[in-house]
């Protein structure tokens, strides 16, 4: 069973102005139950996410999705924004460093099919709106990391 990497925080690259530095990772293994349901859930739901993306809301802001990037025999998730859908594809920006590969590096453009993300968020009045895969590798934060990171992000899980 390899791990996956999971960029839980990649997210605040963008939707913090202060400063741009690389988030920590959290690693959770490919088969693990919760990451697959929440990876469907997400996939299931795509159609919500793309129609808030295309006529968003003053209140909606923060629009991701979270993307596999593979190079040779490492694979990490990582997120794109800005994130724009064209009808067939999302295409965004990889807005962070990968921790392994070396194929693909903050900046790089990417465009993926809807059925290829492992998931999306944006934020709807400071709440996180999908951000399945975030939720579940914060669950498995040990409680004080998982304090800690409530206190960093800007929004508020419900």
């Amino acid at each position: 069973m390899k791990p996956s990497r999971v960029l839980i925080l990649s997210f605040l690259i963008t939707l913090s102005a202060c400063k741009k530095t690389d988030p920590p990772v959290v690693f959770i293994a490919d088969d693990d139950p919760q990451m697959k349901e929440a990876i469907q859930k997400a996939r299931t739901s795509t159609d919500a996410f793309i129609a808030a993306l295309k006529t968003p809301r003053p209140n909606q802001t923060s629009f991701a999705i979270k993307v596999r990037f593979v190079d040779g025999n490492d694979a990490e998730f990582m997120w794109l924004s800005p994130v724009t859908f064209d009808g067939k594809k999302f295409s965004g920006t990889l807005n962070n460093n990968p921790e392994k590969l070396k194929n693909v590096k903050m900046g790089h453009k990417a465009s993926v099919e809807p059925a290829e993300i492992a998931d999306w968020m944006y934020v709807q009045d400071g709440k996180l709106v999908g951000g399945y895969t975030v939720r579940v590798a914060r669950d498995k934060m040990p409680p004080e990391e998982r304090a800690k990171w409530d206190r960093t992000v800007p929004f508020r899980l419900d």
